[in-house]
Protein backbone atom coordinates (compact mmCIF):
# COMPACT_ATOMS: atom_id res chain seq x y z
CA UNK A 1 0.00 0.00 0.00
CA UNK A 2 1.50 3.46 -0.81
CA UNK A 3 2.34 5.77 1.86
CA UNK A 4 -0.64 8.32 1.06
CA UNK A 5 -2.99 5.58 0.74
CA UNK A 6 -1.95 4.12 4.14
CA UNK A 7 -2.65 7.51 6.14
CA UNK A 8 -5.91 8.18 4.43
CA UNK A 9 -6.72 4.44 5.37
CA UNK A 10 -5.20 4.57 8.93
CA UNK A 11 -7.45 8.51 9.88
CA UNK A 12 -10.48 6.50 8.01
CA UNK A 13 -10.34 3.93 10.16
CA UNK A 14 -9.72 6.62 13.29
CA UNK A 15 -12.58 8.54 12.07
CA UNK A 16 -14.74 5.49 11.64
CA UNK A 17 -14.08 4.02 15.01
CA UNK A 18 -15.11 6.97 16.56
CA UNK A 19 -18.18 7.31 14.68
CA UNK A 20 -19.01 4.28 14.94
CA UNK A 21 -18.84 3.98 18.95
CA UNK A 22 -21.23 7.13 18.76
CA UNK A 23 -23.50 5.40 17.10
CA UNK A 24 -23.68 2.46 19.48
CA UNK A 25 -23.41 4.65 22.76
CA UNK A 26 -25.99 7.05 20.87
CA UNK A 27 -28.77 4.39 20.59
CA UNK A 28 -29.50 3.99 24.37
CA UNK A 29 -29.51 5.82 27.37
CA UNK A 30 -29.01 4.13 31.14
CA UNK A 31 -32.87 3.71 32.09
CA UNK A 32 -33.43 6.41 34.81
CA UNK A 33 -34.13 4.11 37.36
CA UNK A 34 -31.51 1.45 36.87
CA UNK A 35 -30.12 2.66 40.33
CA UNK A 36 -33.32 1.95 42.32
CA UNK A 37 -33.89 -1.90 40.48
CA UNK A 38 -30.35 -2.92 41.11
CA UNK A 39 -29.10 -0.87 44.51
CA UNK A 40 -29.62 -2.40 47.81
CA UNK A 41 -28.00 1.00 49.94
CA UNK A 42 -29.99 3.61 47.74
CA UNK A 43 -33.02 3.68 49.93
CA UNK A 44 -32.13 2.40 53.08
CA UNK A 45 -32.56 4.57 56.02
CA UNK A 46 -30.95 5.96 58.71
CA UNK A 47 -27.87 3.53 60.28
CA UNK A 48 -28.65 1.41 63.12
CA UNK A 49 -24.83 1.19 64.01
CA UNK A 50 -23.69 4.22 66.05
CA UNK A 51 -21.09 6.81 64.21
CA UNK A 52 -18.13 7.31 65.98
CA UNK A 53 -18.61 11.16 66.15
CA UNK A 54 -21.45 13.50 65.75
CA UNK A 55 -22.22 16.76 64.12
CA UNK A 56 -24.30 19.86 64.66
CA UNK A 57 -25.99 22.34 63.24
CA UNK A 58 -23.32 24.68 63.52
CA UNK A 59 -20.72 23.07 61.97
CA UNK A 60 -19.87 24.31 58.56
CA UNK A 61 -19.44 22.45 55.14
CA UNK A 62 -15.96 21.18 55.88
CA UNK A 63 -16.26 20.41 59.64
CA UNK A 64 -19.26 17.71 58.58
CA UNK A 65 -17.17 16.51 55.78
CA UNK A 66 -14.37 16.00 57.96
CA UNK A 67 -16.83 13.91 60.36
CA UNK A 68 -18.18 12.30 57.76
CA UNK A 69 -14.81 10.69 56.53
CA UNK A 70 -13.51 9.87 60.84
CA UNK A 71 -16.59 7.77 60.65
CA UNK A 72 -16.01 6.04 57.62
CA UNK A 73 -12.68 4.83 58.78
CA UNK A 74 -14.05 4.52 62.06
CA UNK A 75 -16.51 2.45 61.39
CA UNK A 76 -16.18 -1.44 61.94
CA UNK A 77 -18.44 -2.02 58.65
CA UNK A 78 -18.88 0.42 55.55
CA UNK A 79 -20.26 -0.86 51.77
CA UNK A 80 -19.97 1.96 49.49
CA UNK A 81 -22.15 1.58 46.07
CA UNK A 82 -21.10 3.71 42.83
CA UNK A 83 -23.17 4.13 39.76
CA UNK A 84 -21.65 6.27 37.23
CA UNK A 85 -20.85 8.18 33.67
CA UNK A 86 -18.70 9.03 32.02
CA UNK A 87 -19.13 11.24 28.93
CA UNK A 88 -16.60 12.13 25.88
CA UNK A 89 -16.94 15.29 23.67
CA UNK A 90 -15.41 16.82 20.69
CA UNK A 91 -14.61 20.68 22.06
CA UNK A 92 -17.13 22.57 21.15
CA UNK A 93 -19.42 20.34 20.33
CA UNK A 94 -22.50 18.88 22.56
CA UNK A 95 -22.34 15.59 20.99
CA UNK A 96 -21.57 13.07 22.76
CA UNK A 97 -19.79 9.14 21.96
CA UNK A 98 -18.24 6.35 23.87
CA UNK A 99 -20.27 6.83 26.98
CA UNK A 100 -18.85 4.41 29.58
CA UNK A 101 -20.71 2.97 32.91
CA UNK A 102 -18.09 3.07 35.57
CA UNK A 103 -19.91 0.74 38.37
CA UNK A 104 -19.19 -1.41 41.56
CA UNK A 105 -19.14 -1.19 45.01
CA UNK A 106 -16.67 -1.26 48.24
CA UNK A 107 -16.74 -3.52 51.53
CA UNK A 108 -14.76 -2.67 54.35
CA UNK A 109 -14.95 -4.74 57.75
CA UNK A 110 -12.55 -3.50 60.49
CA UNK A 111 -11.63 -0.20 61.65
CA UNK A 112 -9.20 1.13 59.56
CA UNK A 113 -5.24 1.32 60.52
CA UNK A 114 -2.68 3.87 59.55
CA UNK A 115 -0.19 1.52 60.71
CA UNK A 116 -1.92 -1.59 59.31
CA UNK A 117 -4.40 -1.30 56.29
CA UNK A 118 -4.28 -4.91 55.02
CA UNK A 119 -5.54 -5.86 59.12
CA UNK A 120 -9.00 -4.93 57.72
CA UNK A 121 -10.70 -7.19 55.28
CA UNK A 122 -11.91 -5.16 52.13
CA UNK A 123 -13.23 -6.19 48.68
CA UNK A 124 -13.36 -3.99 45.59
CA UNK A 125 -15.35 -4.55 42.44
CA UNK A 126 -14.95 -2.06 39.29
CA UNK A 127 -17.33 -2.74 36.11
CA UNK A 128 -16.49 -0.52 33.51
CA UNK A 129 -18.85 -0.90 30.63
CA UNK A 130 -19.29 0.32 27.21
CA UNK A 131 -20.55 -0.23 23.54
CA UNK A 132 -16.87 -0.99 22.23
CA UNK A 133 -15.48 -4.12 23.40
CA UNK A 134 -12.45 -2.76 24.19
CA UNK A 135 -13.83 -0.85 26.76
CA UNK A 136 -15.24 -3.38 28.95
CA UNK A 137 -13.17 -4.91 31.86
CA UNK A 138 -14.07 -6.24 35.32
CA UNK A 139 -11.94 -5.87 38.21
CA UNK A 140 -11.69 -7.26 41.64
CA UNK A 141 -9.40 -6.71 45.01
CA UNK A 142 -10.23 -8.04 48.46
CA UNK A 143 -7.96 -8.14 50.99
CA UNK A 144 -8.57 -11.22 53.70
CA UNK A 145 -5.87 -12.11 56.04
CA UNK A 146 -3.22 -9.40 55.84
CA UNK A 147 -2.89 -10.08 51.94
CA UNK A 148 -4.17 -8.49 49.40
CA UNK A 149 -4.98 -10.41 46.12
CA UNK A 150 -6.42 -8.44 42.57
CA UNK A 151 -8.39 -10.35 39.15
CA UNK A 152 -9.40 -9.14 35.78
CA UNK A 153 -11.02 -9.89 33.07
CA UNK A 154 -12.41 -8.28 29.64
CA UNK A 155 -13.11 -8.52 25.98
CA UNK A 156 -15.91 -9.98 24.14
CA UNK A 157 -16.40 -12.46 26.83
CA UNK A 158 -18.44 -9.91 28.45
CA UNK A 159 -21.72 -9.14 26.79
CA UNK A 160 -23.16 -5.24 26.90
CA UNK A 161 -26.43 -4.43 27.03
CA UNK A 162 -27.07 -1.05 25.72
CA UNK A 163 -30.83 -0.23 27.50
CA UNK A 164 -28.80 -0.57 30.57
CA UNK A 165 -25.13 0.11 30.48
CA UNK A 166 -24.30 -2.94 32.37
CA UNK A 167 -21.98 -6.44 31.50
CA UNK A 168 -22.20 -10.04 31.81
CA UNK A 169 -19.73 -12.22 32.05
CA UNK A 170 -19.43 -15.19 30.12
CA UNK A 171 -19.19 -18.81 31.67
CA UNK A 172 -16.06 -19.08 29.68
CA UNK A 173 -14.25 -15.90 31.47
CA UNK A 174 -10.80 -16.39 31.83
CA UNK A 175 -9.76 -14.04 34.36
CA UNK A 176 -6.19 -13.00 35.07
CA UNK A 177 -4.77 -13.05 38.48
CA UNK A 178 -2.35 -11.31 40.93
CA UNK A 179 -0.82 -12.01 44.08
CA UNK A 180 -0.11 -9.01 45.59
CA UNK A 181 0.91 -10.41 49.45
CA UNK A 182 1.06 -7.47 51.66
CA UNK A 183 2.51 -4.83 49.26
CA UNK A 184 0.05 -2.34 48.95
CA UNK A 185 2.39 0.08 47.76
CA UNK A 186 2.93 -1.95 44.62
CA UNK A 187 -0.95 -2.55 44.34
CA UNK A 188 -1.44 1.15 44.54
CA UNK A 189 0.99 2.05 42.27
CA UNK A 190 0.01 -0.79 39.08
CA UNK A 191 -3.70 -0.53 39.99
CA UNK A 192 -4.08 2.76 41.58
CA UNK A 193 -7.92 2.30 43.49
CA UNK A 194 -6.74 1.71 47.20
CA UNK A 195 -9.91 -0.62 48.23
CA UNK A 196 -8.94 0.40 52.37
CA UNK A 197 -9.70 3.99 50.98
CA UNK A 198 -13.01 5.60 50.62
CA UNK A 199 -12.01 6.95 47.16
CA UNK A 200 -8.27 8.27 45.30
CA UNK A 201 -8.89 11.59 45.90
CA UNK A 202 -6.93 13.29 48.33
CA UNK A 203 -9.47 14.96 50.25
CA UNK A 204 -9.01 13.34 53.81
CA UNK A 205 -5.95 12.33 55.18
CA UNK A 206 -5.95 9.13 57.16
CA UNK A 207 -2.14 10.19 58.71
CA UNK A 208 -3.57 13.30 60.55
CA UNK A 209 -7.60 12.61 60.64
CA UNK A 210 -8.19 15.77 58.87
CA UNK A 211 -8.98 17.78 55.36
CA UNK A 212 -6.11 17.61 53.14
CA UNK A 213 -4.95 21.35 53.97
CA UNK A 214 -6.44 23.64 51.00
CA UNK A 215 -8.13 20.80 49.54
CA UNK A 216 -11.55 23.35 49.52
CA UNK A 217 -12.00 26.07 47.08
CA UNK A 218 -15.61 26.83 47.92
CA UNK A 219 -18.45 25.66 49.94
CA UNK A 220 -22.18 26.21 50.78
CA UNK A 221 -23.57 26.23 53.87
CA UNK A 222 -25.44 22.84 55.06
CA UNK A 223 -29.14 22.75 54.87
CA UNK A 224 -31.03 20.33 57.38
CA UNK A 225 -33.85 18.66 56.17
CA UNK A 226 -35.85 17.51 59.11
CA UNK A 227 -38.24 14.90 57.70
CA UNK A 228 -35.56 13.12 56.32
CA UNK A 229 -32.83 13.39 58.68
CA UNK A 230 -30.18 14.73 56.19
CA UNK A 231 -28.14 17.47 55.64
CA UNK A 232 -26.65 18.62 52.37
CA UNK A 233 -24.12 20.89 51.07
CA UNK A 234 -22.44 21.00 47.91
CA UNK A 235 -18.12 21.72 47.60
CA UNK A 236 -15.94 22.46 45.16
CA UNK A 237 -12.01 21.53 45.17
CA UNK A 238 -9.14 22.56 44.62
CA UNK A 239 -7.90 20.58 41.60
CA UNK A 240 -3.99 21.41 42.64
CA UNK A 241 -4.53 19.80 45.92
CA UNK A 242 -7.25 16.76 45.21
CA UNK A 243 -6.03 14.93 42.26
CA UNK A 244 -1.88 14.66 42.96
CA UNK A 245 -2.78 10.43 43.11
CA UNK A 246 -5.90 11.09 40.96
CA UNK A 247 -4.34 12.20 37.65
CA UNK A 248 -1.99 8.89 37.73
CA UNK A 249 -4.88 7.09 37.90
CA UNK A 250 -5.97 8.83 34.51
CA UNK A 251 -3.07 8.74 33.03
CA UNK A 252 -2.24 4.53 33.77
CA UNK A 253 -6.50 4.04 32.73
CA UNK A 254 -6.40 6.48 29.39
CA UNK A 255 -3.15 5.05 28.71
CA UNK A 256 -4.26 1.40 28.52
CA UNK A 257 -6.04 2.79 24.88
CA UNK A 258 -3.31 4.95 24.10
CA UNK A 259 -4.97 8.08 25.33
CA UNK A 260 -3.32 10.80 27.96
CA UNK A 261 -2.19 14.55 28.31
CA UNK A 262 -4.73 15.10 30.68
CA UNK A 263 -5.73 18.41 32.09
CA UNK A 264 -7.71 18.67 35.36
CA UNK A 265 -10.41 20.91 34.90
CA UNK A 266 -12.92 20.88 38.22
CA UNK A 267 -14.30 19.01 40.72
CA UNK A 268 -17.48 19.33 42.79
CA UNK A 269 -19.42 17.12 45.44
CA UNK A 270 -23.04 17.16 46.49
CA UNK A 271 -23.22 15.32 50.04
CA UNK A 272 -25.77 13.63 52.06
CA UNK A 273 -25.03 13.23 55.91
CA UNK A 274 -27.35 11.37 58.15
CA UNK A 275 -28.45 13.45 61.60
CA UNK A 276 -25.70 11.17 63.24
CA UNK A 277 -22.67 11.67 61.22
CA UNK A 278 -22.71 9.23 58.96
CA UNK A 279 -22.42 10.23 55.11
CA UNK A 280 -25.41 8.90 53.10
CA UNK A 281 -24.27 9.33 49.50
CA UNK A 282 -22.15 11.80 47.49
CA UNK A 283 -22.40 12.97 43.80
CA UNK A 284 -19.29 13.80 42.29
CA UNK A 285 -19.07 15.22 39.06
CA UNK A 286 -15.51 16.05 37.60
CA UNK A 287 -14.37 17.75 34.23
CA UNK A 288 -11.20 17.12 32.38
CA UNK A 289 -9.78 17.58 29.28
CA UNK A 290 -7.23 14.73 27.24
CA UNK A 291 -5.83 13.39 23.72
CA UNK A 292 -6.74 10.21 21.79
CA UNK A 293 -5.61 11.15 18.61
CA UNK A 294 -7.44 14.35 18.70
CA UNK A 295 -8.13 16.62 21.98
CA UNK A 296 -11.03 15.48 23.40
CA UNK A 297 -13.34 16.73 26.63
CA UNK A 298 -14.93 14.21 29.39
CA UNK A 299 -17.42 14.63 32.14
CA UNK A 300 -17.47 11.92 35.10
CA UNK A 301 -20.81 11.91 36.79
CA UNK A 302 -21.08 9.46 39.97
CA UNK A 303 -23.77 8.64 42.56
CA UNK A 304 -22.32 6.84 45.54
CA UNK A 305 -24.16 5.72 48.42
CA UNK A 306 -23.08 4.22 51.72
CA UNK A 307 -24.23 1.73 54.42
CA UNK A 308 -23.36 0.70 57.84
CA UNK A 309 -25.22 -2.14 58.99
CA UNK A 310 -23.89 -5.95 57.10
CA UNK A 311 -26.72 -7.50 57.52
CA UNK A 312 -29.37 -5.47 56.41
CA UNK A 313 -27.48 -3.99 53.26
CA UNK A 314 -27.19 -7.69 51.45
CA UNK A 315 -23.36 -7.41 51.20
CA UNK A 316 -21.99 -9.73 53.97
CA UNK A 317 -18.07 -9.90 53.99
CA UNK A 318 -18.15 -13.25 54.87
CA UNK A 319 -19.89 -14.23 51.42
CA UNK A 320 -16.96 -11.83 49.47
CA UNK A 321 -13.68 -13.17 51.13
CA UNK A 322 -12.97 -16.12 49.24
CA UNK A 323 -14.95 -14.23 46.04
CA UNK A 324 -12.21 -15.45 43.40
CA UNK A 325 -13.17 -19.21 44.52
CA UNK A 326 -17.11 -18.78 44.98
CA UNK A 327 -17.17 -15.69 42.63
CA UNK A 328 -19.94 -13.98 44.52
CA UNK A 329 -19.90 -11.03 42.65
CA UNK A 330 -19.84 -12.11 39.36
CA UNK A 331 -23.04 -14.37 40.05
CA UNK A 332 -24.68 -11.36 41.62
CA UNK A 333 -23.70 -9.09 38.72
CA UNK A 334 -24.88 -11.49 36.27
CA UNK A 335 -28.32 -12.04 38.49
CA UNK A 336 -28.78 -8.07 38.42
CA UNK A 337 -27.90 -8.07 34.36
CA UNK A 338 -30.94 -10.29 33.88
CA UNK A 339 -33.24 -8.78 35.91
CA UNK A 340 -32.26 -5.00 34.73
CA UNK A 341 -32.42 -6.30 31.03
CA UNK A 342 -36.28 -7.22 31.59
CA UNK A 343 -37.42 -4.12 34.01
CA UNK A 344 -35.65 -1.42 32.29
CA UNK A 345 -37.45 1.58 30.43
CA UNK A 346 -35.92 1.13 26.71
CA UNK A 347 -35.22 4.71 25.29
CA UNK A 348 -35.33 5.31 21.90
CA UNK A 349 -34.20 8.67 19.73
CA UNK A 350 -36.15 10.87 18.53
CA UNK A 351 -35.18 12.40 14.68
CA UNK A 352 -33.97 15.27 15.83
CA UNK A 353 -31.27 13.10 18.09
CA UNK A 354 -30.40 10.83 15.19
CA UNK A 355 -29.81 13.67 13.13
CA UNK A 356 -27.49 14.95 15.45
CA UNK A 357 -25.48 11.91 15.67
CA UNK A 358 -25.03 11.82 11.72
CA UNK A 359 -23.64 15.35 12.02
CA UNK A 360 -21.64 14.48 14.39
CA UNK A 361 -20.38 10.97 12.60
CA UNK A 362 -20.07 13.14 9.73
CA UNK A 363 -18.14 16.15 11.40
CA UNK A 364 -15.50 13.71 12.79
CA UNK A 365 -15.21 11.45 9.17
CA UNK A 366 -14.16 15.30 8.42
CA UNK A 367 -11.32 15.72 11.03
CA UNK A 368 -9.93 12.36 9.93
CA UNK A 369 -10.14 13.21 6.15
CA UNK A 370 -8.04 16.32 6.98
CA UNK A 371 -5.94 14.60 9.45
CA UNK A 372 -5.08 12.02 6.49
CA UNK A 373 -4.78 14.98 4.07
CA UNK A 374 -2.08 16.81 6.46
CA UNK A 375 -0.36 13.40 6.52
CA UNK A 376 -0.43 12.61 2.96
CA UNK A 377 0.96 16.32 1.86
CA UNK A 378 3.93 15.91 4.91
CA UNK A 379 4.77 12.37 3.72
CA UNK A 380 4.81 13.81 -0.14
CA UNK A 381 6.67 17.08 1.24
CA UNK A 382 9.68 14.58 2.46
CA UNK A 383 9.33 12.59 -0.94
CA UNK A 384 10.34 15.33 -2.98
CA UNK A 385 12.86 16.67 -0.70
CA UNK A 386 14.24 13.16 -1.29
CA UNK A 387 13.85 12.60 -4.87
CA UNK A 388 15.41 16.32 -5.09
CA UNK A 389 18.47 15.10 -3.10
CA UNK A 390 18.82 11.84 -5.22
CA UNK A 391 18.69 13.93 -8.51
CA UNK A 392 21.35 16.60 -7.20
CA UNK A 393 23.61 12.99 -6.16
CA UNK A 394 22.71 11.86 -9.57
CA UNK A 395 23.74 14.60 -11.61
CA UNK A 396 26.93 15.03 -9.27
CA UNK A 397 28.23 12.33 -10.04
CA UNK A 398 27.52 12.27 -13.51
CA UNK A 399 29.62 15.42 -13.60
CA UNK A 400 32.54 13.93 -11.62
CA UNK A 401 32.46 11.06 -14.18
CA UNK A 402 32.92 13.49 -16.96
CA UNK A 403 35.59 15.29 -15.50
CA UNK A 404 37.39 11.89 -14.88
CA UNK A 405 37.11 10.85 -18.69
CA UNK A 406 39.00 14.03 -19.66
Amino acid sequence: MKRGKKFMFVALVIAAAIATSMLFSACAERSDNLEDLVSSVRNMGAPKASAARGINADMSAEEMMEVGFYNYYAAPYVVSENYSTNTTTPPGSDISFNNQYIDGYKIKKGVYSEEDPLASQAYHLVISAGAMASSRRIEEAVVNNGKINYRTVSGSVLTYNDDTGMLKVGDNAQFEYIDYGTDLDRYNTEVCNDPTKVFTYNIYSTKSNALAEGCVQSATQPVYDEARGVYTFSVTFANEVVTQDYLRLLELNLAKQNGGNVNYQSLEMDFEMWADGHIKSISILEKYSFSMFIPLNNIYDADVYFAYDEQECGYVMADYADAFTNNKAIERNNELYDYAAENADTKVMSSGEIAGVVVGVLALAAIGIIVAAVLIKKANKKKAARQEAQDAAASERELFGEESKE
